[in-house]
């Protein structure tokens, strides 16, 4: 094959022969993509196996997944420009080389301690490489109608690693995390061997230095304001709570590391002015400038929150208050992993015709829609019909806006721009995971402690027994747990009645609060989406897609 394949311009169709060829860079890159994806189900199905095997404690193993997080919305926009500096196909393969030893790290690791700042830390910064240098191919590689299937494959790859706890969970209760990540490792070094199937893209002269300080600053800035958010809960907003490790004039850390890392980002707009005179920006004046490309990135970054959200409700809602296993709750997981699937994979090839646009702004719709049947289907002492609905309608929502999105972002710039726009789009899809998980972690744990204390109190429970559950007032929890709690606080026969049904009685109402407050600001998100690209392709356009069949 040759080292260097150059997609045709928009309404110019290509060669026979690369047209026949086409598929197979694109494979490679979908292997990567469901790849980095499945790594994170991995990490999430570790829990029990990394405290019996390592003896982690759960806090131990919040600091490896938040870590993971952190590193990667810091650096993503980094690993775009990397990319295009040193070339995609060679930035994907440093990626995926590092990703390959950061699961045989974790897969050999003696203590929690390794596992986590060894393995979860070169991990991340392999995705930080991956990520973006998977979009950047597909901008450089593809154009007009094949653009649009490309794109979309990806995001099905990413919705197809949606289903992979199934087969990694079976794995995980058999043998343990060691041969999980084990196998993790073998998938990525097959990938890795696979990417001289991928042509090279040409490097452009401009690209040839680095902004240094373009990358300091943001990752500094984006990494303390995902630091302060993803704390919230833990640490506290303003008065410190029980975890928070240390106070800054009494108060939380969490704002100020907020607070800082948004004027740090405000300073990151005259750095990038200098170096785009220098012609080596982190983010070009485009991203920021253009209405097409902030429509995009919104597009970009509001499924990756709804899931995020969704995550940290839903599953910990099924599993601790109505005691769903996590075979049952994997299995759920396929109600809306194949109609994400389905959508982000089949819709840019069987509908090219229908507006982008729309496509995108009915997700939105549909993701609204979805939470608010989630709040209807949270009940007191369970779950109804509705939550179910609502995950399917959530699949269908998140496959419709992705199989547009990220086309949208690059239709926006030019092609030079196109191919670094991974990085930004990386970054908004790991900083739109990170703070809905964040947000909706903190408005129920908020909502329910404080509902808690008012039905309590109305119910006639005693004072000192409130006082006494405060701590598991803000836990999701069954009620015959928390009603085995209630003996150790003194509370007799009545009162643990009244105590338990504050409790169910809270944490239902803030689910459905918080899962209210998610179908909100999905709504309030579309009026981002107005300045979007039309991406669709005309009726006119006869164009193949990737592999040869004809539109």
């Amino acid at each position: 094959m040759a080292t260097t394949v150059l997609a045709a311009a928009p309404g110019i169709g290509q060669s026979p022969a690369i047209e026949k060829a086409s598929y197979v860079p694109l494979a490679v890159l979908a292997l990567a993509q469901i790849g980095t994806s499945s790594d994170g189900a991995a990490m999430n199905l570790a829990t029990a196996s990394l405290v019996g095997g390592l003896g982690a404690t759960l806090d131990d193993i919040q600091v490896a997944t938040a870590l993971f997080s952190l590193i990667a919305g810091a650096f993503m926009i980094a690993g775009g420009l990397i990319g295009v500096t040193i070339g995609l196909r060679r930035a994907l393969g440093i990626g995926l080389g590092m990703a390959l030893a950061g699961e045989l790290i974790a897969a050999l690791s003696p203590t929690i301690a390794v596992f986590t700042w060894g393995g979860r830390v070169v991990m991340a910064l392999g995705a930080c490489l991956v990520t973006p240098a998977v979009l950047g191919l597909v901008a450089a590689l593809y154009q007009g109608r094949q653009r649009a299937i490309a794109f979309g494959t990806i995001a099905g790859a990413a919705a197809l690693s949606t289903l992979s706890p199934l087969a990694l969970g079976a794995v995980m209760d058999q043998a343990g995390f060691r041969l999980t990540f084990a196998i993790m490792t073998a998938y990525f070094a097959l990938v890795l061997c696979c990417t001289r199937l991928v042509p090279r893209t040409p490097t452009p002269d401009a690209h040839t230095r680095f902004d240094v300080a373009g990358t300091a600053v943001a990752a500094l800035g984006l990494g303390l304001v995902l630091l302060g958010v993803s704390h919230l809960s833990d640490w506290g907003i303003i008065a410190p709570q029980k975890l928070c490790p240390f106070t800054l004039f009494g108060i939380a850390p969490t704002l100020p590391a907020i607070a800082a890392g948004l004027v740090l980002l405000g300073l990151l707009v005259p750095t990038e002015r200098r170096a785009e005179r220098r012609g080596n920006p982190l983010i070009p004046t485009a991203f920021v400038t253009s209405p097409g490309v902030r429509a995009g990135l919104a597009a970009v970054f509001v499924p990756f929150f709804y899931m995020g959200a969704v995550g940290i409700l839903a599953t910990p809602y099924l599993q601790l208050v109505t005691g769903f296993t996590a075979l049952q709750t994997g299995l759920l997981s396929l109600l809306s992993g194949i109609p994400m699937f389905l959508l982000a994979t089949f819709l840019p090839k069987l509908a090219p015709h229908l507006s982008s646009r729309l496509i995108i702004r009915a997700g939105f719709v549909a993701l609204a829609g979805a939470s608010a049947l989630m709040a209807l289907g949270v009940q007191q002492h369970g779950v109804a019909l509705p939550l179910f609905c609502g995950m399917a309608l959530g699949g269908f929502g998140v496959g419709a806006v992705n199989s547009q999105a990220n086309n949208a972002v690059a239709c926006s710039v030019s092609r030079e721009e196109a191919e670094q726009s991974g990085g930004i789009q990386g970054a908004a899809r790991s900083i739109g995971l990170a703070l809905g998980t964040a947000l909706a972690g903190t408005c129920l744990l908020l909502v329910m402690a404080g509902g808690f204390t008012t039905l309590a109190t109305e119910n006639g429970v005693h004072q000192d027994l409130v006082a006494a559950a405060t701590d598991q007032a803000s836990a999701l929890m069954a009620d015959d747990a928390f009603e085995a709690l209630t003996g150790q606080w003194g509370a007799d026969a009545d009162q643990a009645v009244k105590l338990v049904e504050a409790k169910s009685a809270a944490q239902a109402n803030a689910m459905r609060l918080t899962f209210g407050a998610l179908a909100c600001v999905v709504l309030i998100s579309l009026v981002a989406t107005r300045n979007l690209v039309e991406t669709a392709t005309p009726k006119t356009e006869r164009k193949s897609a990737p592999g040869g069949t004809k539109a």
